[in-house]
């Protein structure tokens, strides 16, 4: 059992095992095994011995009590508290938030030899399935050092954090913990609605599932506080007061509240914005920012092996026939030449740090074309279809493709199709995009979706340890 085993405490419920790295990571062991370098072997070996001279297994024991995960008694340390929140989004199991439901739907390929990867990309995926404990646990990892900022700063008394700073502090802790939330409703739908920090063991922890409507509720109580009190009023790499209304507009659009997605998206975009003007994927409202001490380890997971990469996921030859001839896109989002026979993605392009974990490009969370499609959907499903092209265009007009009318007849494919090609292997988004407009059986369904596909399985051992948490109807149990 590791540190994150309980599924809703960062660094806390703890048994003393040296081990835990390895029985998290089963990627380096098959990197040390994949490559065949003797120092490696030896080095592995070492580590091994080590820990097995200097741990009795049988005699580990639980720690009784928790201790909050940054203790925070002044502006100072609530800043590294927050620090703390970011970092945990930096974690490799994140990156899982964004590329497992790639696989889950027909846009990206398991192309290597992780069963767990094969599970996603097959549609059959087991409450068993680590990389889906791991995304799910490190969710809550974040949330529950987001829930530790929002409960402890205001009690803090120090004349130079002021209430301004305090609310600002904790403003970004909502809006992260608003985030995670999203992702896990829209993945998982019903699960535990945590929002006080874990600081005991025991009964507390069996937390049992929430309604949908309930998370929805508590995400726009904490974006909506989120856009109310952060200082910034916008950046790419901050939690900003646009990011805050940016996701609010992302809701809305989910929820069908159109009139609400369309004002939001608006509001972000402001008068006379106009999308072809900045280029593609400069347009970011709110993204993950990596320096090349914590590394983004994307480019690994999508990289070709002949440029350092592990080549896990690939795009799937409904992605490469997605795109128009002439679509700008397509060679800033793809390279089929490089390696003829991996085709990949370039979204996150560095790959001369190979598996360094060096790289710094960012993962973008939300971008202006998303705002830009959303008050286009937005305004058709009100059937106000001259604001709608008008939206809508701005994306064709940036991807150097011709202009296309709406109407009641074609919005619903031509919108799904253009957010399929400008977000390819930026999340969820296609997989999501297909529910919530009723198309996933239609799209999905020759390659093996049904209506159990609609929410995936909560992770089993999160079940087994907790009676109050029911698993899903449908799953592979």
């Amino acid at each position: 059992m590791n540190a994150n085993d309980l599924g809703y405490v960062s660094d806390t419920f703890r048994y003393e095992n040296p081990l835990s790295t390895f029985n998290t990571r089963p990627d380096i062991l098959v990197w040390v095994i994949k490559n065949n370098n003797m120092k490696k072997y030896i080095l592995l070996s070492i580590i091994l011995a080590s820990i097995f001279a200097c741990a009795d297994l049988d005699e580990l024991a639980p720690v009784n009590s928790i201790p909050t995960a940054q203790a925070i008694t002044d502006f100072s340390s609530a800043q590294a508290a927050l620090n703390g929140v970011y970092s945990a989004m930096q974690d490799n199991d994140v990156n899982m938030w964004l590329a497992l439901p790639q696989l889950f739907s027909d846009e990206g390929l398991s192309t290597g030899t992780f069963p767990s990867y094969l599970e996603y990309g097959n549609l059959n995926v087991f409450p068993s399935n680590g990389s889906g404990t791991g995304a799910f646990t490190s969710l809550y990892d974040i949330i529950n050092n987001a829930n530790n900022v929002i409960v402890l700063a205001p009690t803090v008394e120090d004349a130079s954090f002021t209430a301004e700073s305090k609310s600002d502090v904790i403003a970004q802790a909502k809006f992260v913990r608003a985030h995670c939330y999203l992702q896990l409703v829209t993945l998982w739908q019903a699960v535990p609605l945590v929002l006080e920090p874990t600081t005991d063991v025991g009964e507390v922890l069996n937390i049992p599932t929430t309604a949908v409507s309930a998370i929805y509720d508590q995400i726009i109580a904490d974006l909506t506080d989120a856009s109310q009190n952060l200082l910034i009023e916008a950046g790419p790499i901050a939690a900003s007061k646009q990011a805050a209304n940016a996701f609010l507009a992302r809701v809305a659009l989910y929820q069908g509240r159109w009139s609400d997605a369309l004002s939001l998206a608006n509001t972000v975009l402001g008068d006379g914005f106009d999308l072809a003007a900045v280029p593609f994927l400069e347009d970011q409202i709110y993204s993950l920012g990596y320096t090349a001490t914590d590394g983004n380890t994307l480019n690994f997971v999508y990289g070709a092996t002949s440029l350092g990469g592990r080549y896990n996921i690939g795009p799937s030859p409904e992605m490469i026939a997605a795109f128009e001839e002439g679509d700008i896109r397509f060679g800033l989002t793809l390279d089929l030449t490089t390696a003829p026979s991996e085709p990949f993605t370039i979204k996150y392009p560095s790959f001369d740090a190979g598996i360094s974990g060096t790289a710094t490009d960012p993962i973008y969370f939300i971008r202006h074309a998303e705002m830009v499609l959303i008050a286009a959907e937005a305004a058709a499903e009100m059937g106000d279809f001259a604001t709608a092209n008008t939206f809508f265009n701005q994306i064709r007009a940036r991807a150097e493709l011709a202009p296309m009318d709406l109407n009641a007849t074609n919005f619903v494919d031509a919108i799904l199709q253009e957010r399929f090609v400008e977000f390819a292997f930026e999340g969820s988004f296609r997989l999501l995009d297909l529910r919530r407009k009723g198309k996933a059986m239609e799209v999905l369904g020759p390659i093996g979706y049904d209506a159990c596909d609609d929410v995936w399985p909560l992770p089993q051992r999160d079940v087994d340890r907790n009676p109050n948490l029911q698993q899903n109807d449908c799953c592979n149990c």
